[in-house]
């Protein structure tokens, strides 16, 4: 698989409750039969990025349009319905899109939200903007 698209998630729980999410997510999609976490990226509060699946690996995040086959996952932890991304996660974010956008030559366009294309979805929640997000995409001089 050749990227051509980049999704955006959240794991939808609150880091108030629980601020290492990471085993659970790959506990959960593994009890689903995903082989591992769905995601190809995690972002951890902390800024910390965690590599699941490889690049050119067909992921388990966005099964609308058979996105799956096109794009590349990425899970920020938290729930943004009701809590802000840290600033850590906003910077690692910008880095990891900018570079997947430079690698694939994916315009930030080709960014979508996961409730853009599962509409009965809030992912990543209310707290995110797409303009803000494919914005971070674009390299300043």
């Amino acid at each position: 698989m050749t990227p051509k698209y980049i999704i955006i998630h959240h794991t939808a729980i609150s880091r108030k409750y629980n601020m290492a999410q990471f085993d659970a997510v790959v506990r959960y999609h593994k009890s689903k039969g995903w082989g591992n976490i769905g995601y190809h990226y995690f972002i951890e509060p902390n800024g910390a990025i965690k590599k699941c699946r490889l690049d050119d690996q067909v992921g388990v995040h966005c099964i609308e349009q058979s996105m799956n086959f096109h794009s590349l996952g990425i899970c920020l932890t938290g729930n943004f319905d009701v809590e802000q991304p840290t600033n850590q996660q906003i910077f690692a974010l910008r880095d990891l899109l900018q570079s997947l956008c430079v690698k694939f030559k994916i315009s930030q366009y080709r960014i979508f939200f996961h409730r853009d294309l599962a509409k009965y979805k809030s992912c990543p929640g209310k707290n995110l903007s797409i303009v803000f997000v494919r914005g971070l995409s674009v390299k300043g001089d």
